[in-house]
């Protein structure tokens, strides 16, 4: 028995010892090399200090949207709790005490969700808040905030449609947004860098809008008010001389937000089903 285990024991030894050669696979072949390149840099998910500032940016025009719906005329007291709450994560900011902020942000999260269905419920019920002047000039300022985390960059990999982590939490803060404001459309549309065939950058380009129109559904997005399109590599994202830079700004999904109605201004709307023809008809059109 006991030259047995010992055999067993070296065969384990020797099994471990042994390593495939390079590029036939093992374990080692899988770990990067240091230092990354600056575009594997960029790819790197967001630090704890810039994923709690910009939640809280995040948290902040939610409540600032609130206040101009008129929550205050109806939830005095809770506004007042809401903004008492932000302004201690405020502090814990400016003491950098990020695991902190990051806990409370949590918490406010919940908290403001539950009082923006709660306003709702009410000022549906009661009509409270009454005219408000600020509720326009906010909606405007919430578009302009939708559209910019929607095209913000660092999308994709190369030749991959798959969203980085770092564009999954810009999408997630857009469909929080998207969901407070009425009468809009979103159009989705892809692009790819200039490498590859044409026929399967238009391929990849419409999967990347696809899977950016999927994770917004997932957050809560309307998917009938979202439409998909595809460009390929005919609409780089600057006239700059080639670079592994471009390339990676190229890989894309440009989000438009569109209003379904615009009775304010003299601005012709389009279809979506025709935005096709807009996207590649003469300029002014």
């Amino acid at each position: 028995m006991k030259h047995i285990l010992i055999t067993v024991l070296l065969i384990i030894i020797g099994g471990c010892a042994s390593w495939p050669d390079e590029g036939q696979g093992g374990w080692a072949e899988k770990y990067q090399n240091y230092p990354l390149t600056d575009e594997q840099n960029e790819l790197i998910y967001d630090t704890q200090e810039t994923v709690v500032l910009s939640e809280f940016e995040h948290h902040v025009l939610k409540l600032d949207l609130l206040k101009a719906q008129g929550i205050k005329q109806c939830m005095p007291a809770q506004l007042l709790k809401a903004q008492i709450y932000e302004n201690r994560i405020r502090r814990l900011i400016a003491a950098q005490m990020w695991e902190d902020a990051e806990h409370d942000l949590l918490i406010h999260y919940h908290g403001l969700n539950q009082l923006s269905k709660h306003f709702e419920t009410v000022n549906a019920m009661t009509q409270c808040a009454g005219p408000t002047e600020n509720e326009q000039v906010m909606t405007a300022s919430l578009k302009e905030q939708i559209t910019e985390l929607l095209n913000s960059d660092n999308q994709f990999s190369f030749n991959d449609f798959q969203v980085t982590p770092k564009y999954i939490s810009r999408l997630s803060q857009a469909a929080d947004l998207i969901k407070q404001v009425d009468k809009i459309n979103l159009l989705l549309v892809g692009h790819t860098d200039i490498s590859g065939q044409q026929t399967n950058n238009y391929e990849l380009a419409l999967k990347r809008a696809e899977t950016v129109k999927h994770w917004l559904g997932i957050y809560g997005v309307n998917l009938a008010t979202i439409t998909t399109l595809t460009q390929g590599s005919l609409s780089p994202y600057s006239n700059e001389p080639d670079s592994n830079a471009k390339r990676h700004s190229d890989r894309r999904v440009e989000a438009i937000v569109i209003d379904i109605t615009d009775k304010d201004t003299n601005k012709k709307v389009h279809a979506l089903s025709s935005w096709t023809k807009v996207l590649n008809g003469p300029k002014g059109q």
